[in-house]
């Protein structure tokens, strides 16, 4: 199956394309900073998570992946890191 193939056949299934995806993130397990990223990205989300991998509060993290993104919502880099 083509690629073009593949978007037609869940375009026929989703019943339209969703071209603009505005990325919504959980205050209570994230942090957002919005300036230039070192990648080139407009803001930035840090999503946090507990030593078993789980969505957590950022003083209770043993992880963290930061994501830089453009203004229209495109994801450009991750960064994932662990902490003391």
């Amino acid at each position: 199956m083509t690629d073009a193939e593949f978007e037609r056949l869940l375009d026929s299934i989703a019943g339209e394309r969703a071209e603009n995806i505005e990325p919504t993130f959980d205050p209570r397990y994230t942090e957002r900073s919005d300036g230039k990223t070192p990648s080139g990205g407009d803001y930035s989300v840090a999503f946090y998570y507990d030593k078993d991998r789980r969505p957590c509060r950022k003083e209770d993290a043993s992880f963290v992946n930061i994501v830089e993104y453009k203004k229209d919502g495109t994801r450009i880099n991750e960064i994932y890191a662990t902490l003391g």
